[in-house]
């Protein structure tokens, strides 16, 4: 007997005892929603987005027919390329000013540093050299992010201090190397970056992406990954990726990864949506029987035959109310 639950009102749940106070506060979580019905599988990393950007998160949706998701470098391209990289680096150093009680800077052409420079009444080039000590205190020598990471970051926020047209040069190219469109080392070789993106140091700058966005005044990260692309046996030649068996437990095994590593997250909830067919506990089908390392994480083991956990790591979502058998 298979129980499932209502997508609002798991979703319901979702917002208000992890979004609104557990992942908020510092913690982590990786969910599977398993939609039995395809309305709900349209909708749901929808919903999720909207109830996450409304209680202050970044938002991000990684769908395994567009992005490579058994490739940790691949699926960090992916959620990089959705976040808002300028608006995180001033927000940064608009709290770094704020924490020194400069007033705000007014609107203009003139560079952000001599801006607040005339809103504070201060010599320019002393609130520059003061700005350029808190950004080289709290984000080059932060040692909770990557190495390349901060020395990123570090580059992003001095660029959008000291001049618009500089800021544009630099953020382009950096953001070019976080999101994986310019995977030449010679481009951020003069920002003092001489290492690629890899499936050997993607996961570390994934977890600095998280101290990142906290430390920019977001909630956190709100991430969805759509794995029901991975269910697909025969290649349909839609344009779309087709994964192959090995793919498949690749994928399995990422994700396994990630459930080990929560503890290394931070302000983090992951939802993987799989397709139906990953309830399939036959080892010789594409289902979650066919990694037994991850089924042994995530599948429920103890059921109640009347009411539907919704702090189990994985949920059967349906669009009735109520329990449905």
């Amino acid at each position: 007997m298979t129980l499932s639950m209502s997508s609002s009102n798991w979703l319901d749940f979702l917002e208000s005892e992890y979004l609104a106070s557990y992942i908020k506060d510092g913690g982590s979580a990786i969910k599977f929603a398993v939609p039995l019905e395809d309305d709900i599988a349209a909708t749901l990393s929808t919903e999720i987005k909207v109830r996450a950007t409304q209680l202050g998160y970044a938002v991000a949706h990684v769908d395994s027919g567009l992005t490579r998701v058994h490739m940790v470098d691949q699926l960090f391209f992916s959620v990089a390329d959705q976040i808002p990289w300028r608006e995180t680096v001033q927000r940064v150093v608009g709290r770094l000013a704020e924490a020194e009680r400069y007033a705000p800077a007014a609107l203009g052409d003139q560079p952000l540093f001599r801006r607040l420079a005339d809103a504070n009444e201060l010599d320019a080039d002393f609130l520059l050299m003061n700005l350029r000590r808190k950004i080289e205190a709290h984000v080059f020598r932060n040692k909770r992010l990557a190495k390349d990471f901060r020395v990123a970051m570090t580059q992003l926020a001095v660029a959008e201090l000291v001049g618009a047209q500089e800021a544009t040069t630099v953020h382009g190219v950096l953001t070019d190397w976080l999101c994986g469109r310019n995977r030449a080392v010679s481009a951020v070789k003069p920002y003092q970056i001489f290492t690629r993106i890899t499936r050997t140091n993607a996961r570390y700058l994934f977890e600095s992406l998280l101290v990142w966005l906290t430390f920019a005044g977001y909630s956190g990260l709100m991430l969805t990954i759509d794995i029901s692309r991975i269910s697909v046996v025969r290649n349909p030649k839609d344009e779309r990726l087709h994964y192959s068996k090995a793919g498949v437990l690749d994928a399995y095994e990422l994700l396994r990864q990630f459930i080990d590593g929560t503890d290394r997250l931070e302000n983090c909830l992951i939802v993987v949506v799989p397709h139906p067919d990953f309830l399939d506990e036959d080892i010789l089908g594409r289902g979650i029987g066919a990694y037994e390392a991850l089924k042994f994480r995530v599948y429920d083991e103890v059921r109640d035959r009347i009411l539907v956990n919704p702090m189990a790591s994985l949920v059967r979502l349906t669009g009735a109310e109520g329990v449905v058998k």
